[in-house]
């Protein structure tokens, strides 16, 4: 791993935890095991850093309808499913960091919010897109509001979200939830 994806895997992580205002560039660099030299080498000071921690947390939110297409229609739902919860499972601490910013009264950047707000709406359209076009092709059920339903998959997908966050598994773990998820509003919806 180069030093700059070090750093700011390390800064992702401590923002999360700490906040931005109680996040000072020693402390990144002491748990980078970098110099304080080399963060403002790449990134020139803490602002900068931020705003390199925010572009890189919400980059990867972003599915473009493409990956899906290979799919049958009403496997494309179940699929954008599994790659919701893949990226959550597989960028733990920049999903950490995103949710922090919502919940604390840190430095709280505007375009942020709106670029993870847009990214939310296009990932809910191309579920209710893909029940839509369920729907036209007859093999999923004409009787349900894509939208609607939409945004309860999409619900249940932040609500095992936030169970895998905070370790609670009392009732199932997360990949046993995903699975019941598919199975109660995926597919009971295909036409039989």
């Amino acid at each position: 791993m180069d030093a700059r994806t070090k750093i700011l895997e390390t800064a992702t992580r401590l923002f999360a935890t700490h906040g931005y205002d109680s996040t000072s560039l020693s402390l990144v660099a002491k748990d980078a095991s970098v110099s304080k030299a080399l963060i403002f080498w790449h990134f020139e000071n803490k602002e900068n850093l931020y705003e390199a921690v925010l572009a890189r947390t919400i980059e990867p939110y972003r599915i473009e309808p493409e990956r899906i297409a290979d799919k049958s229609v009403p496997d494309q739902v179940e699929h954008l499913i599994d790659l919701y919860y893949g990226f959550i499972t597989e960028n733990v601490h920049s999903v950490r960091f995103f949710l922090s910013l919502f919940l604390r009264d840190d430095k709280r950047p505007d375009d942020f919010f709106t670029r993870v707000l847009d990214l939310y709406k296009h990932y809910r359209e191309l579920v209710a897109g893909a029940l839509r076009a369920g729907q036209q092709s007859g093999t999923l059920s004409a009787e349900i509001d894509a939208e609607a339903h939409a945004a309860l998959i999409l619900s249940s997908l932040n609500g095992i979200l936030v169970q895998a966050l905070t370790g609670e598994q009392d009732t199932a773990s997360p990949e046993r939830l995903v699975r019941e998820l598919k199975a109660s509003l995926v597919d009971r919806l295909r036409v039989q």
